[in-house]
């Protein structure tokens, strides 16, 4: 184990290696979550005191992550946010229990402006991690009442070297923003709770994995340094936000132009705004200077966005918006290929992130509970269940997994359905890989016996219908009674079509007795459902041909 000044020094190390980021951490976070904050991150400190309700900046990266994002599902919405933000997302393992007291390992999402990854190395996959944040006094010291009174004392920041870990405010998972500065540092041989400030370590959990430590860092592809998609847009934007307010400006001083007088006024001082009258002496001239640099700076706002998009692979298609006066299909899909490649990149990264918290969660089970029953339930096509394992046996080191997104993962529901309807017209994908790939279509295996069973109603009916225009007795009778109870029309298409037998109702024998009058002299039972089935399909052949 280390001691806390070992696992102090890591900490700090940690944070210096990401000493050139944390400022565009700190203007990225600014940004997406807006407000007074955000508004000083692109315009400056000088900013600070102004009002930002009323200042006209639209805030654009933060409209492009909710559209990157809302194209991933569980979890990924958030870490969508965070990784094209960030650059990186990360997951750390740990155990929970179920209703029941039974353990199991799940994986927790961090947020990214708080963690602090190590040497990332060839493998792309960095050996310990630092997260640091605060945590509420009480919920401390419930956590680790044997520390209590450490918890509770309050270090002046001044005179501590840690004290910038002393200037972390709220934050996604304490929105207070109050409390005691925690660490944990993540490496091969476990975790460390330690406070940076009093240099204690709270606590230290072994890690039980061979693999390596508890956690998966997912990183946003770049050329050499870990940067966020709008890195280089940021400029841009706060150029687009300062022209904005610059325009508003002028439009005002447009509206309101200083007059120009040659002349005396006779009604004393000048009077301004609608409806105010001032009295010049005879000769006296007035003139207002023509301003057109609104619309100059419109053009210029225009130019700005553009390049902005450009930049960010945020298309105008993904605020609903057509690019062009008229467009075909391929035209818009052309448009938004850029977007689409840089949403299955992520997929790519997600994918496999997700598939070494798989693994590491299967090592862990079968480590952690290896002789232990355990029970495992949820959907499989469409049917619920629930069956017990035991890790050792039922898993077997048999670790890895696989992630596959949908063939139409990030396509919107319009997209899906016409991209969809022609894949399986060309034979490359089946009806439930198509209906597997649609949002709120619940309980497939269910759905398709549905319509299995809305299909054969259709043939049935048909063929009883033909049949009552050809003059069978019975099946008019038929096509009466459904007329009559149309909510039995299932029933009344089964008596209608069950063979003759002992156990024939009254309504069944009548049926039964009109259909042997109408066979005529070859009598001979009625048709069964072959026969019927295989007429409807001559009877169709013949229409087709």
């Amino acid at each position: 184990m280390k001691t806390a000044d070992e696992i102090y020094n890591r900490v700090y190390e940690l944070r210096a290696q990401h000493a050139d980021v944390i400022s565009e951490k700190d203007k990225i976070r600014a940004i997406m979550n807006g407000g007074a904050d955000g508004i000083k991150a692109l315009l400056g400190k000088q900013m600070r005191d102004m009002d930002y309700n009323q200042i006209p900046a639209p805030n654009m990266l933060h409209s492009a992550m909710e559209r990157f994002a809302q194209k991933l599902e569980l979890q990924l919405p958030q870490v969508g946010r965070w990784l094209p933000g960030y650059g990186f997302a990360v997951w750390v393992l740990k155990e929970k229990k179920d209703a029941n007291g039974v353990p199991y390992p799940y994986a927790e999402v961090k947020d990214p402006y708080l963690c602090y990854p190590g040497y990332f190395g060839e493998g792309q996959q960095p050996k310990e991690l630092a997260i640091v944040q605060r945590v509420p006094h009480e919920t401390l010291a419930k956590l680790y009442p044997n520390h209590k009174n450490v918890i509770l004392d309050e270090i002046d920041a001044e005179y501590n070297t840690m004290a910038y870990m002393s200037s972390y405010d709220k934050t996604w998972a304490n929105q207070s923003g109050t409390g005691k500065v925690v660490a944990e540092y993540y490496d091969d041989e476990g975790t460390y709770i330690f406070l940076p400030e009093n240099k204690v370590i709270l606590d230290f959990i072994p890690n039980p994995l061979k693999s390596g430590p508890r956690f998966v860092v997912a990183k946003r592809f770049a050329f050499d340094q870990m940067q966020g998609q709008f890195h280089h847009v940021i400029g841009l934007m706060a150029n687009m936000a300062k022209i904005n307010v610059l325009s508003v400006i002028a439009m005002e001083d447009a509206v309101f132009t200083e007059t120009n007088i040659i002349g005396e006024i006779e009604s004393g001082q000048y009077k301004k705004g609608r409806l105010s009258v001032n009295y010049l002496t005879p000769g006296s001239q007035v003139s207002k200077p023509t301003n057109n640099l609104p619309y100059q700076l419109f053009q210029q706002i225009d130019r700005l966005e553009r390049h902005l998009r450009l930049g960010s692979a945020y298309p105008v298609s993904d605020d609903g918006q057509s690019p062009n006066a008229f467009v075909t299909g391929r035209g818009l899909e052309e448009l938004g290929q850029s977007a689409s490649l840089h949403v299955r990149e992520y997929q790519v990264i997600l994918k496999d992130a997700l598939e070494q918290i798989d693994t590491k969660r299967l090592e862990w089970d079968e480590t952690m509970y290896a002789n232990m029953r355990k029970p495992i339930a949820g959907f499989r096509n469409g049917t619920a269940f629930k069956e017990t394992y035991v890790p050792s046996k039922d898993i077997a080191e048999m670790y890895k997994t696989r992630r596959i997104y949908g063939v139409m993962a990030g396509f919107d529901e319009p997209q899906k359905i016409i991209t969809g309807l022609q894949l399986k017209q060309q034979g490359i994908i089946d009806k439930q890989t198509l209906q597997e790939n649609m949002d709120g279509l619940d309980n497939i295996s269910q759905i398709n016996s549905r319509i299995n069973a809305e299909r054969a109603e259709n043939v049935l009916f048909e063929s009883l219908m033909a049949q009552a225009a050809q003059g069978n007795p019975k099946a008019t009778m038929a096509a009466i009674e459904i007329k009559k109870n149309p909510q039995n029309m299932n029933s009344i298409l089964e008596k209608f079509y069950t063979p003759e037998g002992e156990d024939m109702t009254p309504e069944e024998a009548t049926l039964a007795q009109a259909g042997q009058q109408q066979a005529g002299p070859q009598g001979g039972p009625p048709p069964g459902l072959a026969q019927v089935l295989a007429q409807a399909a001559a009877q169709g052949g013949g229409q087709g041909g």
